[in-house]
Order: structure tokens, then C-alpha cells, then sequence
């Protein structure tokens, strides 16, 4: 009896182990989107997640009221030198650029690292300007 339940406790605890190394941690993120310090139309709301097992960075992005759909989307981070231009990541735009836009990328140890740090900003932008945009944050 004790060595089929020892068994049965070891066996347990590998379960758990190798659960437990396989589930991924899964981050999310939120960001609102305002215009910019000029004013005019639109505004948005982005919810985000990063699986930081695969790097994949998934989510949507939605948005009304801006003059024209969005030609441009992209994630703004921090230069990696002081002085230099910030690092921009564009979203693919597919579709016409209609709301929902859905994002889909792969992110590198950096950019993990940025977006975990609260560094980033998402920009919609239009040919007739003016964009909106927003901070990246943890989602609460």
C-alpha cells in the first residue's frame, strides 16, 4: 500500500512539473487613443496580449470617428541611445484598415522587454492627419 501510494504522489508531482512548464504566461495589455494635442475626430481603445513563450503579440484595435480610415498603424518605443529616433514597429494593415483591426506579430527579448516596461505608444494615423494615440499599459 505505501509504495502504490508513493507511486501515485510521484507521479502527481511529475503532472504538475510538466504542466506547469508548459503553460505559457500570458500578459495583457490595454491603450487609449486620443487625438493629438491639435485636437480632431476619432478616438480608440486597443486591448492586447503577449504570450511571452511564443512572443506572439495578438489583440485588436478599435477605433471611430477619424476623417479617412487609418493608411498607418504602428507601435512607437524609445530610442536605444539618448538622442537617437524612436524604434517604430508597424502593424500590418489589411482590409482597408476597417475597426476592428486585428494585430498579429512576433516581438523579440527587446521588445518584450519594452512593452512590459510601459514604453510604448500604438499611433493610428490618416493621410488627412491627424492621428490618434496612446500609452501601452498593463491592463488592469
Amino acid at each position: 500500500m505505501r509504495s502504490s501510494l508513493a507511486g501515485f504522489a510521484g507521479t502527481a508531482l511529475a503532472l504538475c512539473l510538466l504542466s506547469s512548464v508548459t503553460l505559457a504566461d500570458t500578459l495583457n495589455f490595454t491603450a487609449t487613443l486620443d487625438p493629438e494635442k491639435d485636437g480632431g475626430p476619432g478616438k480608440g481603445t486597443a486591448t492586447l496580449s503577449l504570450d511571452t513563450q511564443t512572443k506572439a503579440l495578438t489583440g485588436t484595435i478599435e477605433y471611430s470617428g477619424l476623417s479617412a480610415p487609418p493608411v498607418m498603424a504602428a507601435f512607437l518605443a524609445p530610442p536605444p541611445k539618448q538622442n537617437g529616433n524612436p524604434v517604430t514597429m508597424p502593424i500590418p494593415l489589411t482590409g482597408g484598415a476597417a475597426s476592428p483591426i486585428n494585430v498579429k506579430m512576433q516581438l523579440n527579448d527587446a521588445q518584450i522587454g519594452g512593452l512590459k516596461s510601459g514604453d510604448w505608444l500604438l499611433l493610428l494615423g490618416t493621410k488627412q492627419a491627424p492621428q490618434i494615440g496612446g500609452e501601452v499599459k498593463p491592463a488592469q
